[in-house]
């Protein structure tokens, strides 16, 4: 749950997220947004109409063909037939994106054609595929080096078929040695017909593991040549969950990698980035300067760590010789802006100016708490830094992040130490961090006006969010933020905000209050109930049954440990009568504990409600879909709690029913 004044800012990008369609190494198969099942028409014969069909798209076909050669480097070739059933499908493939490493690869289209309903082809205009810089860098920058090859496809409409075909040469692999394929094939999405090929020198080492796929991980050896051969059905997708975690955890995947274990990828990226975080004159200098008068070790990480997160901007873009290999410490200095890999290595290189040893560190922000047993850098979209001296993971990317604190993308993730070539976790994403709370005051005159002051409780993860949102504020945005709030929250009046703190000093706590004013929000000369208001300025998790609205769940899903409460104050004017408040109720199941309890002290009515959700089956495993019942349990008695009214007026003006 993040603060309401983060949401209506729209929130802070503070630490990169996955951005698969066109930023990791290994391509792997599309991954569509979740569709249900319809018939496919053969060719030429028409297709559903959109009122009948039951899903956006189908793959008639899928092919990828990847040919190995004695150093890893490779090709692949993909061929594409997509059916678009409906206009949500036309418009999400009216243009496809195809990323790539322009100083490592080469990427071709082949062909890029439609075929109508009634048959006609209709080939994409060479103007119409062409090549620009990768948006979605910035989300993903490990590979910050990368281009897009675009097609635009014209006159596209329901019961069109969109075909393409795609040559990518790796001519220099990311690691020496290295190569890896990854496909997952959605359980969210209808395949007709998928077939991928894997060729291969039989010398060179491939571990192989595949899952739901017809073929097995032995090739057939001829030649000298290593040959696998999968193929993929699936004419009925599963219908879209309301919580699934990521695809390749539970959908159809192959993966196949030269390397034998993670510990080869580490030494591998260690091998390339080690000798960029060298300790210039330059370097040794600004860090001598930084720890001026510090005595203490940890202090003075904490000083280098601050000037790396707010002096050097982070930007993806490419500097150096491509692919994973980041830019020397120096470099990085004179230009004061880098990527995730550029970061890690100016903050090592000043560490390392003061005598304190650090690690990069391979993770995969946001993308769960599981690593697949066959090494693949894909796993991998983000870098930051780990200070063993001190047992502490540091993300100088996020610029509004204390020492000490992750995004919340980084924590319990599993992470490669590559300094020492091991794989570890980041600190769990628990209650100590995620845990959040907020105390609301309400003050009612006797003509039903009210004044009141939300105070949040913020974890580390909302304090570095609401530092961003806050950094953003001016003169001009912070009036209309002030009255967003107060009318998001039903009140008819105004609302003022108030630091805590500055939110760009990374050395104390921030955090904000919201005091508001409202008119005529009651009529306190009739008899009624009043359930709790909305807490002007912070975001209640009253709402959070919305989450579990399905009956059921079929998929594995995240779950992490966390804990929200809530305090409500209710001071109502002398003389209204107060006639009951609810009862307080306490609840507990597999899913966590909800405890509510409601008191009074004459006119001052308290409500407090208390969530603490549960890792099922602990913070490194995924929930499963038997868990979902519990949590849709533990949710429901969250609903009817917030439901409960405090009962006010005089009785005796009222008449009884016949």
């Amino acid at each position: 749950m993040k603060p309401m004044l983060w949401l209506m800012l729209g929130g802070l990008a503070v630490a990169p997220a996955l951005a698969w369609a066109d930023a990791q190494p290994s391509p792997s198969a599309p991954v569509p947004v979740p569709a249900p099942i319809a018939p496919i028409a053969p060719a030429g014969q028409g297709a559903p109409t959109e009122a009948q069909a039951s899903n956006n798209f189908s793959f008639v076909r899928y092919r990828a063909d990847y040919v190995v050669r004695p150093d890893a480097g490779n090709t692949q070739t993909e061929e594409y037939e997509i059916l678009l059933k409906t206009k949500s499908a036309v418009e999400q493939f009216s243009q496809v994106r195809l990323g790539y490493s322009e100083k490592m690869e080469t990427l071709e289209v082949l062909a890029a054609y439609t075929l109508t309903a009634d048959g006609q082809r209709r080939d994409v205009p060479a103007d119409r595929i062409y090549t620009q810089e990768s948006y979605s860098s910035a989300a993903a920058a490990m590979y910050a080096d990368r281009k897009v090859r675009v097609v635009v496809f014209p006159n596209l409409a329901p019961g069109t078929r969109l075909v393409y075909k795609t040559r990518r040469t790796q001519n220099t692999p990311y690691f020496p040695g290295y190569f890896g394929l990854w496909e997952t094939f959605s359980v969210f999405t209808q395949y007709d017909d998928a077939r991928v090929t894997l060729s291969a020198p039989a010398t060179l080492p491939m571990f192989v593991q595949q899952r739901d796929v017809q073929g097995g991980d032995r090739p057939k050896i001829r030649d000298g040549q290593a040959t696998w051969e999968w193929r993929y059905q699936r004419r009925e997708p599963m219908q879209a969950q309301n919580w699934s975690a990521a695809a390749w955890e539970f959908s159809p995947t192959i993966m196949a990698s030269t390397f034998r274990d993670w510990a080869q990828v580490a030494s591998a990226y260690q091998l390339k980035g080690g000798e960029a975080a060298r300790v210039t004159p330059g370097i040794q200098a600004l860090a001598d300067q930084l720890t001026v008068g510090i005595t203490d070790r940890r202090e003075q990480a904490a000083a280098l760590y601050r000037w790396v997160s707010q002096n050097i901007r982070y930007v993806a873009v490419y500097l150096g010789n491509g692919g994973l290999e980041p830019n020397p410490a120096q470099s990085i200095l004179d230009n004061h802006y880098g990527d995730c890999k550029d970061h890690v290595v100016i903050l090592e290189a000043l560490l390392a100016a003061r005598g304190i040893q650090s690690s990069p560190v391979l993770i995969g922000a946001g993308g769960g708490p599981t690593l697949p047993a066959v090494p693949l850098l894909g796993r991998f979209n983000h870098a930051i830094t780990y200070i063993p001296e001190f047992d502490l993971y540091l993300d100088s990317t996020s610029a509004y992040a204390r020492f000490g604190q992750l995004p919340e993308g980084d924590l319990g993730a599993p992470v490669l130490l590559t300094r020492p070539a091991k794989v570890a976790r980041t600190p769990e994403n628990d209650a100590s961090r995620n845990g959040n709370g907020l105390e609301v005051g309400f003050r009612f005159d006797a003509k039903g006006n009210l004044a009141g002051q939300t105070v949040l409780q913020p974890s580390e993860i909302s304090e570095i969010g609401m530092r961003g949102s806050f950094a953003r504020l001016n003169a001009q945005n912070r009036a209309r933020v002030e009255e967003s709030i107060v009318a998001s929250s039903g009140f008819d009046g105004t609302g003022a905000l108030t630091l805590l703190g500055d939110p760009q000093d990374l050395t104390r706590p921030f955090n904000y209050r919201y005091d508001f004013h409202a008119s005529d929000y009651v009529d306190f000369g009739v008899v009624g109930g009043m359930p709790l208001p909305d807490a002007p300025g912070g975001e209640s998790f009253r709402d959070i049954y919305t989450t579990t609205s399905a009956a059921d769940n079929t998929t594995p899903f995240y779950c992490t440990d966390n804990l929200r409460e809530e305090t409500y104050r209710l001071q109502f004017p002398a003389g209204v009568p107060i006639v009951a408040i609810p009862r307080s109720q306490q609840f507990r199941n597999a899913a966590g504990e909800y405890a509510l309890d409601w008191s009074r002290e004459g006119q001052t009515i308290v409500a407090r409600h208390r969530l603490h959700q549960r890792a099922v089956r602990g913070a490194q495993a995924l929930c499963q879909p038997q868990d979902y019942p519990a949590f849709r349990e533990l949710y429901q008695q969250v609903r009817r709690g917030f439901r409960g009214q405090v009962v006010y007026g005089d009785l005796g003006s009222v008449q009884a029913g016949p």
